[in-house]
């Protein structure tokens, strides 16, 4: 049940054995209940002419921790549903949480990597390191902010030997592209709200095609999810509209990591390459010598 509804529901439940004061709180939740996601206790307190530790103390009685769990609930629900435009004039409006802006959002990716790694199921994490494996060519993809994780998992990849190409769409759309990819090969697909369309129109025809394919995305209910061989939900949530993808990264992280664990030939390889390479004079090692 979404949260707005779930506090709606406890309230009416509490309705007839409540006081006056908490009558008047219970009627200014119902009405403004925008207002509790976005304002500090005190204001709410002020608006309603009760004091802060009523407030504190309604949100026990419907079950939470205080106002500020009732309130997390409702701000994350009310951020689903906001422009960029009305998320920014939300997270202003809350002045409790812009005094250290460099911790608000460490904390917040904090969370988005705790969250994910503790929700990535490890079957599905080993089985998109063996596809990638044993791929004959990878092909990595995705347009705005996913351009840029494309490039990086592309990068990362070719480091370590994969052959694994980028693609772009500066002179043939994903759908010319991918006609010609064979079954053999292997795509991976970064999608994150607000989805591409030319995105999930490439997955779809790969998967028409019998191509398999691993897709990066944030939802269970995004788009990109019915079209992929493999789906992995990272957990992308920032204060602003953007995403924030510390959480991504990690997962790319990981991979790359796990792929030199078990694919330890072809990382020897790479690391001779690369040994060999950064003796060039282009690169400073240790330029206190």
């Amino acid at each position: 049940m979404p949260i707005r509804k779930e506090i709606e529901k406890r309230i009416y439940q509490k309705l007839p054995l409540l006081a006056y004061n908490q009558k008047k709180i219970a009627d200014f939740f119902l009405e403004h209940t925008d207002l509790v996601a976005l304002l500090p206790v005190r204001d709410i307190a002020r608006k309603v002419g009760v004091s802060e530790a009523s407030i504190v103390r309604f949100g026990q009685l419907l079950g939470y921790k205080g106002y500020k769990e009732l309130k997390q609930g409702l701000s994350a629900a009310l951020e689903n549903q906001l422009s960029p435009t009305q998320r920014y004039h939300h997270v202003i409006s809350d002045r409790e949480k812009i005094h250290n802006t460099l911790k608000l959002v460490s904390d917040n990716v904090i969370n988005n990597i705790h969250d994910t790694i503790k929700s990535l199921d490890k079957d599905l994490f080993s089985q998109i390191v063996e596809k990638i494996i044993v791929a004959q060519r990878i092909y990595c993809f995705g347009l705005e902010i996913s351009a840029h994780l494309s490039q990086l998992m592309t990068f990362l990849l070719r480091l370590y030997s994969y052959d694994a190409q980028y693609l772009s769409m500066d002179f043939f759309r994903y759908q010319e592209q991918i006609g010609y990819l064979s079954k053999k090969d292997l795509l991976i697909a970064f999608s994150f709200s607000p989805y591409s369309r030319e995105t999930i129109e490439a997955l779809a025809l790969a998967k028409l095609r019998g191509i398999k394919s691993i897709a990066f995305t944030d939802k269970k209910t995004a788009p990109i999810r019915q079209y992929a061989t493999f789906c992995v939900q990272i957990k992308t949530d920032n204060i602003m509209f953007s995403n924030s993808l510390g959480a991504v990264v990690t997962v790319i992280n990981a991979i790359i990591n796990e792929l030199n664990m078990k694919d330890q030939k072809r990382t020897l390889h790479a690391l001779e390459v690369i040994e060999e390479s950064i003796k060039d004079e282009r690169y400073f090692i240790n330029p206190e010598k």
